[in-house]
């Protein structure tokens, strides 16, 4: 059985907006029939204006992980994947904890830089090792992009009631990775404490946990 839960109230972000329309979008409860039908939570954003939404098909990875980006602009001419939301994307069941940056993306050579691409060495750490636990198995993983982030974080209850055992908000602070860097030694994170929701940037060398999100 499919669950639909539909944003009802229009919330004022401390961070950073949504593209104009805040409204069309929605979480659903599903089975994947290519992923051994398994049971995702999935954000779709399909009514929303087409200007703030990337279509099926746009690819949001490079090498196994999220392109390169900061809030406003690709790094070095990549596209900038910040600016909309795709279209549908499955959030992960479980956390990776205790992570840095590069490890969350499973990536090396993102520190004290802001460069198009990750050295070519990859780790098998994050997102990029999660598609061989468990929950993850038979699916590729990468970090969320912050507007991605952020929609997990509007949507953190159902994602708590589709996964009772591993829910995102909790009483006191949980910081979760963002894919989309401040600077070249920062990255942004954000609270899931329950409550208002606080984002912010952070050392890359520091850690957080990370909700992997794939595309889908």
């Amino acid at each position: 059985m499919s669950f639909k839960y539909y944003i009802i109230l229009l919330i004022v972000w401390v961070c950073f907006s949504f593209p104009s329309d805040t409204f069309g979008q929605y979480i659903l409860k599903d089975t994947i029939t290519s992923s051994k039908d398994k049971k995702y939570a999935i954000i779709y954003s399909d009514g929303l204006a087409k200007s703030a939404q990337w279509s099926l098909g746009v690819k949001m990875a490079k090498g196994g992980a999220t392109i390169r980006h900061q809030v406003s602009k690709g790094n070095d001419g990549n596209i900038s994947v910040n600016d909309r939301i795709p279209v549908r994307f499955i959030v992960a069941p479980t956390d990776v904890v205790n992570v840095n940056w590069m490890e969350a993306g499973g990536v090396t050579g993102g520190n004290g830089n802001l460069n198009a691409d990750f050295a070519p060495t990859t780790a098998d750490t994050g997102c990029r090792s999660y598609g061989k636990t468990t929950e993850g198995l038979g699916r590729k993983w990468r970090v969320p992009t912050q507007r991605e982030l952020q929609l997990m974080w509007m949507f953190r209850i159902p994602v708590g009631i589709i996964y009772p055992n591993a829910p995102m908000e909790n009483a006191s602070t949980k910081n979760y990775w963002a894919s989309t860097e401040k600077d070249t030694d920062n990255a942004w994170v954000f609270d899931f404490m329950s409550g208002v929701p606080h984002c912010f940037w952070q050392s890359k060398a520091t850690v957080a946990n990370v909700r992997c999100v794939s595309d889908y």
